[in-house]
């Protein structure tokens, strides 16, 4: 073996297995490639468009062979945040349904008015308005806690790459002094929690995406390994210090792994 230890992987989704020029027909192929080597791997993504049931069947329905299990949204991570700082959050939300049935799902409460509350939750919306950033001010203000599922600058949609939370959040940090609690990647909480969720060891665990902010530069200073694939957000910026190399696609991951961890 050209590498001693044998790899796990954190591969993102969107942009990556699916969306973007992502090899769809090629993607579960390399899934069972890795079953195969026994390369043990968790998906892990900042959508919060998709509760972890719903990324499941999009991806079991394009031939994917995962457990749900395998899968650790940003979403899911948020309800573990809010039930372990609250226990029962009131919620003024500024996201889509789907985050608003996983948050009530799991005990918390959602409002969409002024009404008291113990966070503003900002997940992904395809149209926010100026008005929920003015309610959240407030609510801020009174005293919630501002949480941001993440702050990705833009997310890939097909072959359309739209804004992400990013924006949505800077514009709440202009008119706010409290800082916001940021939890999905490229936040080390995120990484950490994924390594104690299966047990990887860090330094032998390849982050694989297509964001260089939020998953190759998380990666690295979260003292993992990253490969950064063409495919979604980042298909000309150059690769970024710290990264092990680039991928056309996810398609070439079995190449890459024979050639680092081939007997």
């Amino acid at each position: 073996m050209t590498d001693l230890h044998r790899p796990s992987f954190f591969i993102d989704i969107d942009g990556v297995l699916y969306g973007g020029t992502a090899p769809v027909k090629q993607g579960p192929g390399v899934i069972a490639y890795l079953r195969q080597r026994e390369f043990p791997f968790l998906l892990v993504t900042n959508t919060s468009r998709m509760s972890q049931r719903q990324i499941f069947e999009k991806l079991t329905g394009l031939g994917y062979q995962v457990d749900l299990d395998e899968i650790l949204p940003v979403s899911l991570a948020t309800v573990e945040y809010l039930s372990t700082r609250f226990q029962r959050a009131r919620c003024f939300l500024i996201g889509d349904t789907s985050l608003e049935i996983l948050l009530t799902e799991n005990g918390h409460a959602v409002s969409r008015d002024e009404t008291p509350a113990d966070a503003v939750v900002i997940g992904q919306s395809l149209w926010p308005h100026f008005g929920e950033i003015d309610i959240a001010r407030r609510l801020v203000e009174g005293g919630a806690e501002p949480i941001a599922l993440h702050r990705d600058p833009t997310w890939p949609d097909g072959d359309v790459i739209r804004i992400g939370l990013g924006p949505i959040v800077a514009a709440l940090e202009s008119v706010i002094t409290q800082p916001v609690t940021v939890i999905g990647k490229p936040q080390r909480a995120f990484f950490d929690a994924a390594l104690a969720r299966t047990g990887f060891v860090r330094a032998h665990t390849v982050m694989i995406g297509d964001s260089i902010s939020s998953d190759i530069t998380g990666a690295v200073d979260a003292g993992l390994r990253s490969l950064l694939v063409r495919t979604g957000n980042s298909v000309t910026d150059p690769v970024p210090p710290g990264c092990d190399g680039e991928l056309a696609s996810i398609a070439e991951l079995p190449q890459w792994c024979e050639t680092h961890f081939g007997i």
